[in-house]
């Protein structure tokens, strides 16, 4: 398929999830949304406008990309509050990171070997305290002035009370203490923080670091078997989008007219941040380059490419490498995916710059609110020779690599999930009061979906929404294997929804209005994210490591370690500890579009043993 997958925005986002327009009473049900009965096209962007904020006029590729350490993932880190610059002409301002001013080191650790890994609460107030929601579950006053923390590693395949749930989190002086077992092949994970009701400011503020999990393939060394390059020619590339206010401090908001202190249900900056900062560049040499690209934005998908047309060369993406490299001249991210690119600037002069840009258009809804693109994200600048290297032929396969990636397929045990939209009256002040809801259910109840470890699923992701939305599936390992496109206003129309709470998931292969559509070739690797464009159903194969594979009992219930708080998971009361007779099981999976995470856009599972 295209590598342009349709595109809807926010201000649909906020017609079709929030329902605007729409907003009942206080206290009220939910109101379910339709989605639009038209094809909505993609628009340019418009003029910038006043409603909305935006950064200080900046200068792009002033300052030189950090190139963020790494260190092994053993020991304990401190998720600390400091100060950062963003670009040379905005003032310095508080962020927070782990171990250091803002975003996390990268994490290296050895396939089968444990690594036991502490995390620790030092972040004092929040730097986004103003804009933490009190009606998001679980959160209160306290998340300003003591905010809890916790830490998922993404990709990682950990028993539940070392993956981060998003139910129990450490406040000050306070953290978890975590194994990975690192019993998968290698392949460039990521660790954020996953806390209910507050992630998508967490993140935000900075606590975000890369993990590289190696094998005796991907080794990291110079010698390595596949022929990949290493060292400083292995550069991690944490892409985000940010908004700053003048005093260069982070702003969340979109538009000034939405209240402070409310989701919204998307954050889309102006400009475009890489290692935490502003439109870097790097000086580069005539050789090949790995970039460990990851989106770590809130909301916002990238289709990169080269500014002189040379290609990418895809090695692979979330959880590990493609059986050969394939050539591509843009690619699509969107947040929390990753994508292993390797570049080479072998045939350019000394001086040659390549850009590297964001070619996805501005969807209806970002054109409406008059949200610039963000185009460019780095530059390239070419200085001197660099060792030779050339792009390895194959990656899998033959003597010294890995196996081939086996065939995907279709299993015979089919879910369909849904995605939909939702008015919540009783957030009526927040204009617009959004809430994504998955199979027409909360985030905390008691219909939740089971499986079991060992097994593989066929899941259709049904989205009758007005927008893409990333799904991540913790524990799980996924295979993309089609994308059809159907008319969601009648499937709405032929199968309406019961009332908020009770599950709602109709096939919706009969309302078709298009072929399907195989996915490009970069894609047809194992993820664990995976993009699911508006008004389509997203056909993903969904693999459940087997106990033998994993080690450990993954139904175990998940205690909640002295001086932690927990969530309740049905609902029944918020933060807290637990009562005796709840438990918390299992995984979760959820939209990597951090703020419908938040509220509600988030589902329990549990996998039996």
């Amino acid at each position: 398929m295209d590598a342009k997958l349709p595109r809807r925005g926010f201000l649909l986002g906020a017609l079709g999830i929030a329902g605007i327009g729409m907003a009942g009473r206080a206290g009220a049900d939910p109101v379910a949304v339709p989605p639009p009965s038209l094809p909505i096209p993609s628009l340019p962007s418009l003029p910038v406008t006043p409603l909305n904020y935006h950064s200080p006029t900046l200068e792009p590729f002033v300052d030189p990309l950090p190139i963020i350490e790494t260190v092994s993932a053993a020991g304990e880190l401190a998720a600390m509050s400091g100060t950062h610059r963003y670009h040379r002409d905005l003032p310095e301002t508080r962020s927070w990171g782990f171990e250091r001013p803002v975003l996390g080191p990268t994490l290296e650790a050895r396939r089968d070997q444990v690594a036991h890994i502490g995390f620790r609460n030092e972040l004092g107030t929040h730097v986004l305290a103003q804009h933490v929601d009190l009606t998001m579950h679980g959160v209160t006053e306290l998340d300003r002035t003591d905010p809890r923390f916790t830490v998922h590693l993404h990709g990682g395949t950990n028993r539940p009370d070392s993956d981060g749930h998003p139910l129990i989190g450490w406040r000050n002086g306070g953290g978890p203490r975590f194994e990975y077992s690192n019993r998968q092949e290698a392949a460039g994970l990521w660790y954020h923080d996953h806390t209910m009701g507050i992630s998508r400011l967490n993140i935000q503020a900075g606590l975000a670091g890369m993990y590289y999990l190696r094998d005796e393939f991907d080794t990291g060394a110079d010698d390595n078997p596949i022929g990949l390059p290493s060292g400083e020619f292995e550069i991690p590339l944490i892409v985000q989008d940010r908004t700053f206010n003048a005093d260069g401090t982070l702003q969340p908001m979109v538009a000034w007219y939405l209240p402070t202190g409310y989701n919204q249900s998307g954050q889309l900056g102006d400009v475009a941040c890489v290692n935490g900062v502003v439109w870097p560049r790097l000086e580069v040499r005539r050789t090949v380059y790995r970039f460990r690209v990851l989106n770590g934005s809130n909301s916002r998908p990238y289709l990169f490419t080269l500014s002189n047309g040379m290609p990418f060369f895809a090695i692979g993406g979330d959880l590990g490498l493609l059986d050969a490299p394939v050539i591509t001249p843009t690619i699509r991210v969107s947040p929390g995916e990753r994508v292993d690119l390797l570049v080479d600037f072998g045939p350019l002069r000394d001086g040659e710059v390549v850009d590297l840009l964001n070619v996805a258009l501005n969807d209806l809804g970002n054109s409406i609110f008059m949200i610039p693109a963000v185009r460019d994200i780095m530059r390239f600048t070419v200085a001197g020779d660099g060792p030779p290297a050339a792009v390895p032929p194959v990656l899998r396969g033959g003597a010294g690599l890995p196996d081939t990636l086996e065939p995907s397929y279709s299993p015979e045990t089919v879910r369909t999930m849904t995605m939909m939209g939702y008015n919540d009256p009783a957030r009526a002040a927040a204009v617009f009061p959004g809430m994504g809801v998955l199979n027409n259910l909360p985030f905390l109840g008691t219909d939740i979906d089971m499986t079991r470890a060992g097994t593989t699923e066929r899941w259709d992701i049904v989205n009758t929404t007005a927008f893409d939305h990333p799904v991540h599936i913790h524990l799980a390992r996924m295979r993309v294997l089609s994308r059809l496109p159907i008319n969601a206003a009648a499937y709405w129309a032929a199968n309406p929804p019961p009332a908020f709470g009770t599950r709602w998931a109709p096939p919706a292969d009969a309302y078709a209005v298009g072929s399907e559509q195989l996915p490009p070739a970069w894609e047809l690797g194992w993820k664990d994210t995976v993009e699911c464009p508006t008004e389509t159903v997203t056909r993903i194969m969904v693999r459940w490591p087997s106990v033998e594979e994993m080690g450990f009992d993954p139904d175990r219930p998940v205690a909640v370690p002295p001086g932690a708080e927990a969530i309740s998971p049905t609902g029944m009361h918020d933060a807290e500890q637990l009562s005796d007779d709840e438990q918390i099981r299992g995984y979760v999976w959820h939209c990597h579009n951090l703020d419908h995470a938040d509220h509600d856009m988030m589902q329990q599972i549990r996998v039996l043993p």
